[in-house]
């Protein structure tokens, strides 16, 4: 397998939720929730697609498995466009790609036992004899730290990390190469977060696993990502090699998320200081760049005008006017 190979390409991928207004649904308003974003994922990576609440993330990434359908645009997965596909190809299409959710107690049928859980999707796929799905469910289990014991026992035994490693397991049943993980640690406790994004990486390594990891922290994404994606109201902002985002934002908004990851050092200074104004939202985007209302660097071009989003140098693509400008 080539190491630059795209497994996952998106070109302008959008998606409008329709609003009903006043009392008799006349008026048709949209969230723009999705707003024309493309970019690639290559074969074996870590993709971090990472922003606010409410920015289109998770919509992004339940499109890319079409839990939700596009209003348009296209998905490629390792050469076949997704939204060709009827919904007999989809299901089949789903064993090679799979989602982690945020809230592993949502995401498991209390009434089922962790063995069941971890089976049905090797059920609906077909997968094996009986026995051989009960030893894959105990190997899986054992993959993701998880006693064996575990498969007789209900989801309310157990805490929120081993929860998720439950989740994790039966995502990985019919051993997918993509997986969604859509933040799959921010209903955790701190201290169990690090174990699950190791145990993420670990598995990645084991099966050359590719991820597309939403996020709203960047601190979470710093040492999982290869490539991290900022995305703010439904479009992309910055994207870039996980060191160049770390190392040289060049995005105001790409800034912000970064001065508000934790500093160790009680000491230290902030440098960049939080812009001030009201946070818009997708039912009704600022005109130009969505980030004018909110960003310290503001000209009247970015008022009226769209940044495109443009390689400013290898691999490190922003949407911005005053990139050139030089604002810092």
């Amino acid at each position: 397998m080539r190491e630059d190979e795209k497994l996952v390409e998106v070109i302008e991928l959008k998606k409008y939720f329709a609003l009903r207004k006043g009392l008799l649904g006349t008026q048709r308003q949209s969230v723009r929730a999705v707003d024309g974003i493309s970019f690639t994922i290559h074969r074996g990576e870590t993709f971090a697609l990472v922003g606010e609440s409410g920015c289109g993330k998770t919509t992004t990434g339940r499109c890319l498995l079409r839990l939700i359908e596009p209003t348009s645009g296209s998905i490629r997965f390792a050469g076949t466009d997704l939204l060709s596909l009827n919904r007999a190809e989809m299901r089949a299409m789903r064993r090679h790609m799979q989602i982690i959710f945020q809230d592993p107690y949502a995401a498991l049928d209390p009434r089922m036992t962790i063995g069941q859980i971890i089976e049905e999707p090797l059920q609906i796929h077909r997968w094996g004899t009986k026995a051989e799905r009960r030893e894959r469910v105990r190997q899986l289990l054992a993959e993701v730290g998880l006693d064996s014991d575990a498969i007789h026992q209900y989801p309310h035994e157990f805490s929120g990390g081993q929860r998720q490693r439950i989740g994790i397991a039966r995502a990985l049943a019919l051993n997918p190469t993509f997986i969604v993980a859509d933040e799959p640690v921010s209903a955790l406790d701190v201290s169990v977060q690090a174990q699950i994004i190791n145990l993420l990486q670990d598995l990645q390594d084991q099966h050359g696993l590719t991820y597309l990891f939403i996020s709203h922290d960047l601190a979470v994404v710093q040492h999982l990502a290869t490539r991290v994606a900022v995305m703010y109201l439904g479009k992309l902002v910055e994207v870039a090699p996980r060191s160049e985002i770390y190392r040289h934002p060049q995005h105001p908004y790409t800034q912000l998320l970064l001065s508000s990851v934790p500093v160790p050092d009680p000491d230290a200074r902030r440098e960049r200081e939080l812009p001030r104004g009201e946070i818009p939202t997708a039912l009704n985007p600022p005109s130009g760049c969505r980030f004018h209302t909110r960003c310290p660097y503001a000209l009247p071009e970015c008022r009226e005008q769209e940044p495109p989003l443009i390689e400013i140098q290898r691999h490190h693509w922003v949407a911005c006017h005053l990139v050139g400008h030089n604002h810092h």
